[in-house]
């Protein structure tokens, strides 16, 4: 499966990623698949509202021209991947269960290992980690890093919260509270992968102005304070193993269609499931929230499917009594999942 990778960097200026149901204090060390392709739709609505319908339509009637994966972390020329989850349960009885469990992230070399079926026991056995032992590559990668992490002088990425004042309208009083911030090292950042099924240039040239013009108005919270502001830069092609006809590890959060529960009744399927709720980013009525839906989180293995790209992308909009269409357009969640093929001996 061709893949591209583009690598989103900010300079001094930092994330706030939200997470539903906990506040401003609280960041997300990435930004999820479903809230990245949220964030491209938005983009075109400002843009062209009127493009919206038809750059969906295909992604609703089944045939989505690509699929897009979360977000991870990248330091120099290291690459990290989700933990399969699969790996991860598989030691569950293990002495230094408790260590595993706490990584987050291997790199690609070691993520690639593990898809031929390497136990997460031996990897983890040659392995160095990083950010207190949430992030593992191969000790030969070490080099790859950029020089203060390599030299422990700096981690790949830091969380900080920033004091903020608001200012009450009445009685003129000030309230303090806290806005955390993810901020990665020099020449570190995030990236995520885009395979593609359409061959229309017109709709890759349509995407790839949409991530500039992402990066322009910034990415995640607190974009009026200064956080976001990025670069999207495309930085190679690689071929990652092709899920038709096999058990396949997500790269990004999933929503299953009504057909594709086999997948999860598979009798060695392992996965997490996450609620994401969150508010409407819009201008026809602020102040709303988006309804809540459970998705599969990415490092998900299940059960093999006939769909290229598995999923479904969903309307989110805010439904109430007396009133079912508030903001008379629709709300678009991404349940599409980017599928990688499992090549391990699973009996």
């Amino acid at each position: 499966m061709r893949t591209e990778i583009w690598h989103i960097t900010s300079e001094g200026g930092g994330f706030h990623f939200g997470r539903h149901g906990l506040g401003q204090e609280e960041s997300a060390i990435t930004m999820p698949s479903d809230s990245l392709f949220a964030a491209l739709i938005n983009r075109l609505a400002l843009r062209a509202g009127n493009a919206v319908e038809a750059f969906v339509a295909p992604f609703l009637d089944g045939e989505p021209p690509f699929a897009l994966s979360s977000t991870f972390p990248f330091a120099g020329a290291v690459r990290f991947y989700p933990v399969p989850l699969a790996a991860v349960f598989a030691t569950g009885g293990e002495t230094d269960a408790k260590n595993y469990k706490r990584v987050q992230y291997v790199s690609e070399r070691l993520f690639l290992q593990l898809l031929d079926g390497k136990s997460f026991k031996e990897v983890y056995a040659r392995a160095k980690g990083l950010s207190g032992g949430k992030a593992l590559l191969e000790k030969d990668e070490v080099e790859g890093l950029p020089l203060a992490v390599k030299n422990g002088e700096s981690p790949l990425w830091s969380l900080e919260t920033r004091p903020r004042v608001t200012l009450g309208r009445i009685v003129q009083n000030s309230s303090i509270y806290f806005t955390a911030r993810v901020s990665y090292a020099r020449d570190c950042g995030l990236w995520f992968g885009v395979a593609w099924r359409s061959q229309d240039p017109a709709r890759r040239a349509q995407v790839k102005s949409l991530w500039a013009d992402l990066g322009d108005s910034g990415l995640g919270a607190e974009r009026s304070v200064g956080f976001g502001v990025c670069q999207f830069k495309q930085e190679a092609e690689i071929d990652l193993p092709d899920a038709a006809g096999r058990p396949w590890i997500n790269l990004s959060r999933y929503l299953p269609r009504p057909d594709e529960s086999s997948a999860l009744t598979w009798e060695k399927a392992a996965y997490k499931l996450v609620n994401v709720g969150g508010w409407v980013d819009t201008p026809a009525r602020g102040g709303q929230r988006r309804r809540a839906v459970n998705l599969l989180e990415e490092g998900a293995m299940l059960g093999s499917l006939a769909r290229p790209i598995p999923g479904a992308l969903v309307d989110v909009r805010p439904v109430y009594p007396g009133d079912p269409d508030p903001l008379k357009h629709p709300v678009y969640r991404s349940g599409l999942a980017l599928a990688v093929g499992w090549k391990g001996d699973l009996k």
